[in-house]
């Protein structure tokens, strides 16, 4: 019998639920299994490795925006604000075409020397997925003389740095440059205008909200700025980034930018507090055209290739977050496909 209309929504919807909750361990092996899981396991990381080619997520060099803000010189630097003492507004020279433009560096500090890792990590999820919301982001690092002549003639910095900076053993400091707006033209090194919007209680989430629970475009809806928002609720789902508690939105491109995503994939989620995003997610109807293929490509294996590869050390996440990581994902799927089966593809799959 086919389920009632609406009714693959709720199940959907509790697929969503379920996603985010913990799941009871499997029965223990026998010893004979065990014994052939042990075989099997030592065998397939090299046969994947030699099968998967890396993701093209990782080509830096192919990106022009992630190049410039790999290799471009820094010429200027200045502190945020000691609320947040490792994140400094810099002037590079970009070399094509060549001149100064803006971009964001945060270094990292002895405090925490790893925190960039979980911005890095979010940029290159959205990445994969295909969206937009987030700019640009590379690891880079930075010698301390370099770091020494930009910082010359501002003595409280440079005395703070010398106490705080995480310095390797090679004299390098780590980093993570990102661009100072979004996408990989132009528009990347442009300081947006515009101001922070809540996602609670305010007059312009309340509208995208409204946009998003409409089955057809609702009177007066701006389409990419819905797609923007989608996107901001599906990357936090994903990641379970909990804390966001308000946006970027830029004014004259009427585009929402996530800056501030240091407290993405953490390593343990309040069910509670990730309610919240499973209640701004429900109601949507409509999703982005390509989020399905996105979500589909984006496997445990791609996912770890992407987040996890490489030496320990280099992680951006652990395996319990890539596990966490897929069970949103594959619930966000089943949200995804009721739809589709409710409405048909071109009406839902429609940003």
């Amino acid at each position: 019998m086919i389920p009632p209309d609406g009714a693959l929504a709720r199940i959907a919807a509790a697929a969503l639920v379920l996603g985010a909750c913990g799941r009871d361990p499997p029965d223990p092996p026998s010893a004979n299994a065990a014994s052939s899981a042990v075989t099997v396991a030592s065998a397939a990381p090299a046969a994947s490795a030699e099968k998967r080619p890396p993701p093209k997520e990782l080509d830096v060099e192919a990106d022009p925006v992630r190049r410039e803000l790999l290799h471009a010189p820094l010429a200027s630097v200045s502190l945020v604000g000691w609320h947040r003492p490792g994140l400094f507004r810099v002037t590079i020279e970009r070399q094509n075409p060549p001149g100064p433009a803006p971009a964001l560096l945060q270094l990292a500090l002895t405090e925490n020397p790893i925190a960039y890792r979980r911005s890095l990590a979010f940029e290159r999820l959205a990445r994969a997925l295909g969206m937009r919301v987030v700019p640009a982001a590379v690891f880079r690092r930075i010698g301390t003389g370099e770091l020494g002549a930009l910082f010359a003639g501002q003595r409280d910095l440079r005395d703070y740095l010398a106490l705080h900076a995480a310095v390797q053993n090679d004299g390098t400091v780590d980093a993570l440059m990102f661009a100072a707006g979004r996408g990989d033209g132009p528009g990347a090194w442009a300081l947006p205008a515009g101001h922070d919007v809540t996602l609670d209680h305010s007059l312009e989430a309340e509208t995208w909200a409204r946009w998003a629970a409409s089955p057809d475009p609702h009177p007066g809806e701006n389409s990419s700025l819905l797609a923007d928002y989608i996107e901001t609720l599906v990357l936090d789902y994903l990641a379970g980034h909990v804390l966001r508690r308000s946006v970027h939105f830029d004014d004259v491109a009427q585009a929402i930018l996530l800056t501030d995503n240091a407290a993405a994939f953490p390593s343990k989620v309040d069910p509670r507090a990730l309610d919240v995003l499973l209640s701004r997610l429900r109601p949507v109807t409509r999703f982005p055209r390509g989020l399905q293929k996105a979500l589909l490509a984006l496997d445990r294996d791609h996912a770890r290739d992407l987040l996890a590869s490489g030496p320990f050390e280099t992680w951006l996440v652990s395996p319990r977050t890539l596990v966490d990581l897929d069970e949103r994902r594959k619930s966000l799927l089943t949200l995804i496909s009721a739809r589709v089966a409710e409405r048909g593809e071109v009406a839902v799959l429609a940003l």
